[in-house]
């Protein structure tokens, strides 16, 4: 179960996915029918915190078809690019949207997961965005408490998403 939000008349969720067999940094997911996830620092915990990370073909199920349940609960789907622009454009655009879209607080502060200074953090929207960082393509993990990246189920060009 996660919570919701409604923004702009599109349902969200307001928590980070969640779902899978975590697997080491250093291993590669594959299309073996397993959802399988990377946990920041390869700490079970962080997924409790930040949810999962997920490389994008995982995530889509190793299909491209834009707008695709993939790896989501039954009844939802991917966000599409267009759907990620409704509520960017909502809260301002891509320059400003950031901040009514991510959770509020420092670690300094002891309030938050986000590094100072965490300008201009609202969570108005309630979307409540974390910085769960990512994993490279070389294995590795980075930007936690920095950055919050977020997939999409459009794909830009035949190598890119």
């Amino acid at each position: 179960k996660y919570a919701t939000v409604q923004i702009g008349g599109q349902c969200w969720m307001a928590e980070s996915l969640n779902i899978g067999t975590r697997i080491d940094a250093v291993e590669s997911m594959a299309d073996n029918g397993i959802i399988e996830k990377y946990c920041f620092e390869n700490n079970p915990g962080n997924c409790e915190v930040y949810g999962g990370l997920y490389l994008w073909d995982e995530m889509m199920e190793y299909d491209t078809i834009q707008d695709l349940q993939g790896i989501c609960p039954e009844g939802w789907h991917l966000p599409t690019d267009d759907e990620f622009d409704n509520i960017s454009n909502l809260f301002g655009g891509d320059n400003v949207a950031g901040g009514s879209l991510k959770a509020t607080g420092t670690l300094q502060e002891g309030t938050g997961l986000w590094d100072e200074p965490n300008t201009g953090a609202t969570n108005e929207s309630g979307f409540t965005g974390l910085p769960a960082g990512n994993r490279s393509s070389g294995g590795f993990f980075s930007y936690r408490n920095v950055i919050n990246f977020l997939w999409s189920s459009s794909q830009s060009s035949a190598t890119a998403a």
